[in-house]
């Protein structure tokens, strides 16, 4: 049982030196590639640009070819003053003008003019495009956030396993020297017992450790989308401090730039409804053939004749009243607007506090990992002592096991304080708006 822990850690360390190791930029870069989420941000940005180009094509002129076919079972009549034919006034003759069988096919052509509905849709539809840009990044940002989170907890738990490990084998080192003092009668049993049950302790501490490192390591895993392969962190590196200033320019959040398209897009819902109020101006253009027949046979014609026409016409439609719909429209769009600019004033609050809290964190983690880091040499130092001590008889067992409990305790806090001063950090990151475009600089 001595060596249950021991295996473990050879077998994880095994795992580790086959497995892929990924430094963090790897593994946000194959997140970013790999991740559904952000295949669907990329998607929409794709169909925003075929809104665009589907907003253009209104400004295009279109064309429809039209046949018809028609053949009247009973032929309409109309009746016709009969002066009209050398008759006497006032008396009507019926008059049948039309032919039973009558087949056109042409060509229209219709290019809109003017029509500010469709130049204000465009401008709708380019910031619709940028939105979906913005929402990108936003997405990109929870990803990058999520697995560099992810990264540092694997990256600590690594490194107290290590800890650990090291603390386990001293421990065992000591146990077995106090086995043979018990054996020789040097020390009691229960002196004995103690040590065995601290050693026991230790090591689950060490597999709960374990298990927390497995289950965030198979959380990067599919954070990045390589859950089949062997997949190892690099070493924490203890030097990495940077300096955070208190000073962040929040317009550059996602989240604030989503909203501020968001209030672009609902001035632009406005201006379109607004546009039905303008004139819309279009120009027609026609050309076609007519033939016709006394009787049933659409392959033949009088005289085999097809008529040709073609006209040029334009067409202006000017509102003049709609019962106040658009106006009651426009008071509901104006509504949605101002819900929106409130959204981001308050937004910006949020993200001013959040600068501030996440700053004053960093600066509360940053002074713990120090006094935790000088905590954690004294302890380490007590305990090679109080250990070197307990071999030569100088000291008691519960001296050792108390500077052992320090030791682990002292370890424990060390740990703590690093992976929340890079969670601080990462916060201070995310909230001032630089985490996306800090990793596009590194690309």
């Amino acid at each position: 049982m001595k060596s249950t822990p021991l295996l473990i850690t050879l077998l994880m360390i095994g795992a580790s030196a086959f497995g892929q190791q990924r430094s963090l930029d790897e593994c946000i870069r194959i997140a970013l590639e790999r991740n559904e989420l952000v295949k669907n941000s990329s998607l929409d940005v794709q169909s925003s640009e075929f809104q665009v180009k589907e907003a253009k094509s209104a400004l295009l002129p279109t064309m429809n070819l039209n046949t018809n076919y028609l053949y009247y079972l009973d032929v309409p009549s109309q009746y016709a003053p009969a002066s009209a034919f050398g008759g006497p006034e006032g008396q009507y003759s019926k008059l049948v003008l039309n032919l039973p069988q009558t087949t056109t096919a042409g060509l229209q052509s219709q290019q809109i003019l003017f029509d500010q509905s469709v130049f204000t849709g465009l401008k709708a539809a380019r910031v619709v495009r940028e939105a979906s840009q913005v929402k990108l990044a936003l997405t990109q940002e929870d990803i990058i956030y999520n697995v560099t989170a992810t990264y540092y907890t694997v990256q600590v738990l690594q490194d107290n396993l290590a800890r650990l490990q090291e603390n386990i084998k001293n421990l065992e080192k000591t146990v077995t020297i106090n086995e043979s003092l018990k054996s020789n009668e040097l020390v009691s049993a229960n002196v004995h017992n103690r040590l065995l049950i601290n050693l026991e302790n230790l090591r689950n501490q060490y597999e709960n450790q374990r298990l927390s490192y497995e289950k965030n390591l198979n959380l990067l895993q599919y954070l990045i989308n390589v859950r089949d392969e062997e997949l190892s962190v690099a070493p924490f590196n203890y030097e990495e401090i940077i300096m955070l200033s208190g000073q962040a320019d929040i317009d550059q959040r996602p989240d604030i730039q989503l909203q501020k398209k968001q209030i672009k897009i609902a001035e632009y819902d406005k201006k379109y409804v607004a546009a039905g109020y303008y004139p819309q101006l279009v120009g027609v253009s026609s050309f076609g053939f007519a033939s016709y027949n006394d009787q049933f046979n659409p392959a033949e014609q009088i005289n085999n004749d097809w008529i040709k026409n073609s006209s040029v016409s334009v067409s202006l439609k000017i509102p003049v009243f709609d019962g106040f719909k658009k106006s009651y429209k426009i008071k509901q769009k104006e509504v949605d607007l101002q819900k929106n600019i409130n959204t981001l004033s308050r937004m910006k609050a949020n993200a001013e506090k959040e600068v501030a809290d996440a700053v004053e964190n960093y600066l509360s983690n940053s002074n713990q990992v120090t006094s935790s880091k000088k905590s954690l040499d004294l302890a380490e130092q007590l305990f090679t002592t109080s250990q070197s001590e307990f071999e030569n008889g100088l000291t008691s067992t519960t001296e050792l096991l108390n500077a052992q409990n320090d030791l682990t305790s002292a370890r424990t806090n060390y740990s703590n304080a690093l992976l929340n001063l890079k969670l601080a950090e990462l916060s201070w990151k995310k909230s001032s708006g630089t985490l996306v475009t800090e990793y596009i600089t590194k690309k």
